[in-house]
Formats: structure tokens, C-alpha cells, sequence
């Protein structure tokens, strides 16, 4: 399945893994972060700014890899040895894509027009499914490890919808917690 990923992608997909790719590393991960997060603060106010930071916080968990030896793939598509710190399972490129992006498509969801709304959620998907084709095309993962990656940021964004409704509705009978997160009887 890698090698038919590699030798049938569309060249705009591989365009756009070079674009995206950088951006979501381990050097550039955190600045798209804090951008995406003040930008949502901005546009959306501070609590949904926190939400945001819980699900950039459980991104932490692309470290698994860390704990699972299971290599990359080679430009030839063999297994090779694995080399600790540099984990194959899950990708966490995925994992960030799905937490983060799935994130603000919630958000947006939430607490922007419907029209902007769908225009955000459309665009989060998109670069969600790009990544985590690009992923396998571009030979840095394996197919079950841009899966488990879909399934461990899934999981996680269960997470944060379930808490950002529960947290909004205890805030809610807790004025200091309500004037904090400054929150409005809509959210």
C-alpha cells in the first residue's frame, strides 16, 4: 500500500506535503500552535483559546512513539532498524493535525457564522487528510502508523468536545470561573 501511495499520489498532493510538512515539524509544530491559538483567542475570546492549549497539550502524546519500536519505511518501502527518538507509531504529524485542526473546526463550529464555519471545517479537513495521505506517499510513515495517529488524535478530540461542554456548564455556576475563561451564556 506505501509503494502504491508513492507511485500514484497527484503532484499537487506532494506540492502541498512540502508546504505542510515543514510547518507541522517539531520546530515549526509549536509556532503554527501559539499562531492558530492567539489567533483563535483573538477572533473567539479565552475560552476557547484554553481549549485550544488542552488539545496542543495532549499532543504530547505523539511521544508514544518514542515507546513503540517500530521503524520508518525506506525510500526502496523495507523495514529497517529502529533507531530510538526517531519512532514510526503513530505519526505525530497526524495526531497534531487531527487534536489541533479537528480542534478549531470545533470551535468554529461553535462561535463563528455558519458560512465561516463551514469554510474553516472544510479547510481543517482538508489539511487533516493531506497530511495524513502525504505521510504515506512521501515515505515517512507506514499506513497503520497514519492510522493509529487518526485514532489517538480521534480519541483525544472525543476528549475535548466532551470536556468543552462540561467545563462551559460548570464555569457557568461559578462566577470567578465564568469572569476567568470569560465566558457568555452562548458558549
Amino acid at each position: 500500500m506505501s509503494r502504491w501511495t508513492r507511485d500514484n499520489t497527484p503532484v499537487v498532493i506532494d506540492l502541498c506535503a512540502k508546504i505542510i510538512d515543514p510547518a507541522i515539524s517539531d520546530i515549526g509544530a509549536p509556532l503554527v500552535f501559539v499562531a492558530t491559538a492567539l489567533l483563535v483567542w483573538w477572533r473567539w475570546g479565552r475560552y476557547p483559546a484554553v481549549i485550544l492549549g488542552l488539545a496542543g497539550a495532549l499532543t504530547g502524546l505523539t511521544r508514544v512513539g518514542d515507546l513503540v519500536n517500530r521503524p520508518r519505511p525506506t525510500s526502496a518501502v523495507t523495514w529497517t532498524d529502529y533507531s530510538f527518538g526517531n519512532g514510526g507509531y503513530p505519526s505525530g504529524h497526524v495526531v497534531f493535525t487531527v487534536l489541533v485542526l479537528g480542534t478549531v473546526a470545533m470551535l468554529a463550529r461553535r462561535h463563528a457564522k455558519p458560512r465561516t464555519a463551514t469554510w474553516i471545517a472544510a479547510t481543517m479537513l482538508l489539511l487533516i487528510v493531506l497530511t495524513a495521505w502525504s505521510r504515506i506517499s512521501e515515505l515517512e510513515h507506514w499506513p497503520l502508523d497514519v492510522a493509529g495517529g487518526v485514532l489517538i488524535g480521534l480519541t483525544g478530540l472525543f476528549g475535548i468536545v466532551w470536556v468543552h461542554r462540561r467545563v462551559a456548564a460548570l464555569a457557568m455556576s461559578s462566577p470567578r470561573l465564568k469572569r476567568f475563561l470569560q465566558l457568555q451564556p452562548a458558549d
